[in-house]
């Protein structure tokens, strides 16, 4: 399960990523860490899964797991079975779960700006200009995000590949 926390700091390091440069590590929200553990987990081993395994296997707290998993088979990501033989399946392969798909599954309401540009003082073509920047950040991380699948993760845990050679693989794409 190492390969699965290696791959968890991956993550973290797409999202701090500015020019292809390694800026400063970024923590995930606890959903979107928590979220990409388990699916990992799930396709490592590849058939169904407790919810009791992954919490104590991904050190993820079990009602916590519970409340996602919700969120992840509404999505369409899993499979989930209640009962003495249920547990958590992947409900499409690995190669087309996203990162940006979980990321959504989490993501209700999209949040506005904490300070939005507006007001008595506010230059408008200065805001318009502001505004499109923000959206074309937005935008690209959501379109790198989509980018990279959980089989992508997988495939460079396995091939020991270095961030650097997996975001020139995954932007190649």
């Amino acid at each position: 399960m190492e390969d699965v926390a290696r791959l968890i700091n991956i993550i973290y390091l797409l999202i701090s990523l500015e020019s292809k440069r390694l800026v400063r590590r970024m923590k995930p929200k606890a959903s979107i860490d928590y979220g990409v553990r388990a699916m990992m987990y799930l396709a490592i081993n590849g058939g169904t899964c407790s919810s009791k395994e992954i919490s104590e296997r991904m050190d993820i707290p079990r009602d916590y797991l519970i409340q996602l998993g919700l969120k992840l088979r509404n999505a369409g990501l899993i499979n989930a079975r209640p009962g003495k033989n249920g547990g958590y399946t992947l409900a499409r392969p690995a190669s087309e779960i996203t990162i940006h798909d979980i990321n959504e599954a989490f993501d209700e309401e999209r949040k506005m700006p904490r300070h939005p540009l507006v007001g008595n003082n506010a230059d408008r073509e200065v805001v318009e200009r502001v505004s499109l920047a923000t959206g074309f950040i937005l935008s690209s991380v959501e379109w790198f995000l989509g980018r990279i699948s959980i089989q992508d993760l997988l495939d460079a845990s396995e091939n020991g590949e270095t961030a650097e050679k997996f975001f020139e693989r995954v932007s190649g794409k």
